[in-house]
């Protein structure tokens, strides 16, 4: 009842397309009495087509198409006019199909195949001049372009774009409920749910004040330091670190952003020099950055400059007696455990050659035993 002819039309590194056609003879006297409900055939080696006649009077072919293997490609159908023109009824963009599983491409209606009535208007006859069918027969053409590359941004899930969407609502104010202002009497109009949504601070603070319909906050910090703060509530983003990461920190601590505090203090950490690491030792201490006072303790006790670091104005000016306490208690203590060390094998060693003596003597008197 029917026929296909398939070939390769192009091949190359990223993508193999592959062109399809598919004859159904006398499709309308075909549809007045299906022997079949549904008829398949093969397209390539890799690939399946299957006709599904349904409804009522066999008014309805849906079409679908199988892959043996799970491939990124693209499908497009087209479909054959008795004009001798090609109509293009469905396209599936690249996207990933699965191997095995039936993907359904597009519905034609019987209809649609209705031949030039008899008596009709010259106006109606051009309704029906150009009907899907070829001499009375259904002409199907397929393409699937299947890729290789997945990094082509045709057969890739776009890149998400939800930090950057939710970062631009920080400069559209339609919906803003809170009114900021930094110490510096710079205004920013912002959102409750999402400044609750990513600081404790923030949602404890509107827990207590929920009767007004538009929030005044006064911030601590200024402008330039609340905007950044501002960026990475709405974005998950921090493009200011590297120039202030300092001021950062402490605004991180105290709106309780830990990801943002971790940032401040990767960068602190890859910015230690001798001149500054008394500086930041003392910011990590008094700001709880564990992590980063870590990395300092190591910075003094591994550069071979604690000698300078105790000449610097940092030091010099450093009131912490806790803090100078733990950084000589940190160098000093490998040096400890050596002489612990030192002092254990020392007494090994006395001890082993006290027994060695007192063997000895044991033996010559006559009295060692086995």
């Amino acid at each position: 009842m029917s026929n296909i002819n398939y070939c390769t039309a192009k091949s190359d590194k990223e993508t193999i397309v592959i062109k399809s056609n598919w004859t159904v003879p006398n499709f309308v006297e075909y549809l007045k009495n299906p022997p079949r409900r549904q008829l398949r055939k093969t397209v390539d080696p890799g690939f399946r087509l299957r006709m599904q006649i349904v409804g009522y009077n066999y008014s309805t072919i849906e079409i679908y198409f199988l892959s043996l293997s799970t491939v990124v490609m693209k499908a497009i159908l087209n479909l054959g006019l008795k004009s001798g023109a090609m109509r293009q009824i469905a396209t599936k963009d690249f996207y990933t199909v699965q191997e095995n599983k039936w993907q359904y491409l597009d519905t034609l209606f019987s209809h649609d195949f209705i031949q030039t009535p008899p008596n009709c208007t010259a106006w109606d006859r051009s309704n029906y001049v150009d009907i899907p069918l070829r001499t009375g027969n259904l002409y199907l053409e397929f393409q699937f372009e299947v890729t290789h590359d997945i990094k082509d941004g045709r057969a890739c899930a776009p890149e998400s774009q939800l930090a950057d969407d939710f970062g631009s609502i920080l400069n559209d104010d339609t919906f803003s409920d809170v009114l900021m202002k930094s110490v510096d009497g710079t205004e920013y109009k912002v959102h409750k749910v999402i400044l609750a949504s990513r600081s404790l601070v923030f949602k404890a603070h509107f827990h207590q004040d929920t009767t007004k319909s538009i929030t005044n906050i006064e911030s601590p910090f200024e402008a330039d330091v609340l905007l950044e703060v501002l960026k990475f509530i709405y974005s998950d983003k921090a493009p200011g670190v590297n120039d202030i990461p300092e001021k950062l920190l402490v605004a991180a601590e105290f709106y309780q952003l830990s990801r943002l505090k971790k940032l401040c203090e990767e960068v602190l950490h890859k910015n230690l020099t001798v001149k500054n690491v008394i500086k930041t030792i003392e910011l990590a201490d008094l700001y709880s950055a564990k992590t980063l006072k870590q990395s300092c303790l190591g910075f003094i006790k591994h550069s071979q400059s604690e000698f300078l670091i105790t000449k610097t104005e940092a030091w010099s000016n450093n009131k912490s007696i806790d803090l100078i306490k733990s950084i000589y208690e940190y160098i000093l203590a490998d040096e400890v455990n050596v002489e612990k060390v030192k002092s254990v094998e020392s007494t090994s060693e006395t001890h082993s050659t006290s027994s060695t003596t007192s063997s000895n003597e044991d033996y010559e008197d006559g009295n060692y035993y086995h």
